[in-house]
């Protein structure tokens, strides 16, 4: 349910795409509880990025539904730092806050995959609990 978009130009993190891609996926998985299947993280090279003016920065754009974002941008802070040497201060990030009708998986709106039956767990079509958060 969580979508982590990471922006950079930095040539480490570049890199290391895979690497980063996996510190992230972890991250969200540890600091908002998410299930492994429902966690999306893609990496996008950047011609140009600048952060207070100085480049070589990263950009972190995450939409989920629930979660608290203080904690998990620190551990993804933790993850560009260790794989690409970039400090707190050159990474910016967004969190936005999405509905179960907002987000899509399996060709279908969440909202209507689930319906809206009791809070969870609640089952997907193919029996797996899908854990929903408010």
């Amino acid at each position: 349910m969580p979508l982590v978009t990471i922006l950079t130009d930095v040539d480490a993190l570049v890199a290391k795409k895979k690497e980063v891609c996996e510190g992230v996926h972890n991250a969200v998985k540890s600091a908002l509880g998410k299930p492994d299947q429902y966690i999306t993280v893609a990496f996008t090279k950047s011609d140009y990025i600048t952060v207070a003016g100085k480049e070589a920065s990263v950009v972190v754009e995450v939409d989920s539904i629930g979660g608290d974002f203080n904690p998990l941008i620190g551990e993804i802070c933790k993850v560009l730092s260790e794989l690409g040497g970039v400090p707190a201060e050159k990474v910016v990030g967004t969190f936005r806050g999405v509905s179960f009708k907002e987000f899509a998986m399996n060709a279908a709106a969440l909202a209507d995959r689930l319906g809206s039956g009791p809070p969870s767990p609640a089952k997907d079509p193919s029996g797996d609990a899908i854990h929903r958060y408010s």
